[in-house]
């Protein structure tokens, strides 16, 4: 065969798309297909409302793979492709490093485990590479049925193929002299296989390590969630416990004045009675009805007195529920006016960077790199610590604790002087690794629930 002709075959290449539901091919289409659904003429109920894994493939003339790229795609809720989403196939595929060897060579792969384009791997996943459900495998075998109808130019190639068999016929002679050559090149494709081989099982050791990874980060999303849970339950107990300790001093010190001023009338009327017994028993009945109408008008007064306080009160709480319930109008309604402002002063502008592919991307320690989407800027605009923290897995308040330690990692405890450790500690990249009264706190000082409070008596 010329060098030529196979030029041409090697250059001639279709593209196409399969879809993955879970580990099984569920769909293939011509590269032309998915780009009438990726402009908007082509719907696909069935994925109307979810995100599906696919693959982008080149196909060379021999229905060999050459190149794939493992990316996710998002449908809305009419089956259509997000129109925010933008992901450079053809690009990723050019720019991919070496796979597995499916029938023509290494191919090109672009994963999440292996992203040429470091801002598009949350775009991308892995396949999997498990027996009986290996992505390479159930690709491969879809080209080779060639259910996609793939046709190639190669009338003339098969032409040129049958007088270089001609050609070799006679030329074997020659053939023979080169036979060192063809061990030695034997042995090098040996060696470039048995490489191959070493960097399918890396690739494939990096991707279990990635799911290993995947779920550790989800356990410890859940062990913080549950430790966020029980320090809140915890904190609530013991402010309970402040409260009623602070009510029953209160009580105390109430009962406590009203026993002496009971005490000091009793005195006062004891007194009163005795003299009263010396005199004439007229004087001491007079005495008892005065004793007993100047009680009943103090217990009288002392009621009316509390009635006009307890009234007071009630009138006072009725105006600070109204200047609250105001307040909090007023604010819905400048957040409500602030939001409209912020997704209409700049609409505009923004869906044309949107429409163009221009992604909006915002670092912030322990997040990283997130890209934020024309939906999601109102939310990142109004609490940039609440959206990282979000993104992080864990709370806005223990993202700045957090976020604290990794910009001064020292212990933070405060001894009976008022004065912090300071003792430098080991610092904590992920805000999920981190916990409070733990992580910043050296060993002398490390506790992560507070001292028990005292008994009320």
């Amino acid at each position: 065969m010329s060098i030529h002709v196979a030029e041409q075959l090697a250059a001639e290449q279709l593209e196409a798309i399969f879809l993955f539901d879970g580990d099984q091919l569920a769909r293939e289409m011509l590269y032309s297909e998915f780009g009438a659904i990726l402009d908007g003429f082509i719907p696909m109920p069935e994925y109307a409302g979810k995100a599906a894994k696919a693959v982008y493939v080149r196909i060379n003339a021999h229905l060999c793979i050459t190149a794939a790229v493992f990316f996710v795609v998002d449908f809305d809720e009419r089956g259509m492709i997000e129109r925010r989403w933008n992901v450079p196939l053809q690009q990723l595929a050019d720019a991919a490093s070496r796979g597995p060897d499916l029938g023509a060579g290494s191919i090109r792969l672009a994963c999440f485990s292996q992203c040429p384009i470091e801002w598009q791997r949350g775009n991308l996943w892995d396949p999997q590479m498990q027996p009986g459900c290996n992505s390479f495998v159930l690709m491969r075998k879809a080209i080779k049925a060639n259910r996609l109808g793939l046709i190639f130019k190669t009338a003339a190639a098969d032409k040129a193929i049958a007088q270089e068999a001609e050609r070799r016929s006679h030329t074997r002679k020659r053939e023979q002299k080169l036979q060192e050559k063809l061990r030695l090149h034997y042995a090098q494709e040996l060696r470039n296989r048995v490489a191959q081989v070493i960097k399918e099982q890396r690739l494939r050791i990096t991707t279990l390590i990635n799911l290993h990874k995947e779920k550790v980060q989800r356990l410890q999303q859940e062990h913080q969630q549950r430790l966020q849970t029980y320090q809140q339950t915890l904190n609530a107990h013991q402010q309970h416990v402040q409260e009623l300790e602070t009510r029953n001093q209160t009580l105390k010190e109430s009962l406590g004045v009203q026993l002496q001023k009971i005490e000091g009338v009793r005195e006062y009327f004891t007194h009163k009675l005795k003299a009263a017994q010396l005199g004439e028993g007229n004087q001491l009945r007079i005495l008892q009805e005065n004793f007993s109408l100047e009680l009943e008008a103090r217990v009288k007064v002392a009621t009316t007195e509390l009635q006009e306080k307890l009234d007071m009160r009630e009138v006072e709480l009725f105006y600070r529920h109204q200047q609250e319930s105001s307040l909090r109008d007023e604010v819905a309604y400048l957040r409500q006016e602030n939001a409209s402002l912020l997704n209409h002063s700049g609409d505009h502008l923004l869906n044309r960077l949107n429409k163009a592919g221009i992604n909006f991307v915002a670092f912030h320690p322990g997040a990283g790199n997130m890209t934020i989407g024309l939906d999601e800027m109102s939310r990142y605009l109004d609490n940039p610590g609440a959206f990282a923290a979000a993104k992080c897995g864990v709370s806005e308040a223990h993202y700045e604790t957090w976020l604290q330690h990794n910009r001064t990692p020292v212990c933070a405890a405060i001894d009976h002087l008022g004065k912090t450790c300071g003792q430098t500690l080991v610092q904590i990249d992920s805000p999920m690794e981190f916990h409070p009264g733990e992580s910043d706190r050296c060993e002398a000082h490390q506790s992560l629930l507070p001292q028990k409070t005292a008994r009320i008596y």
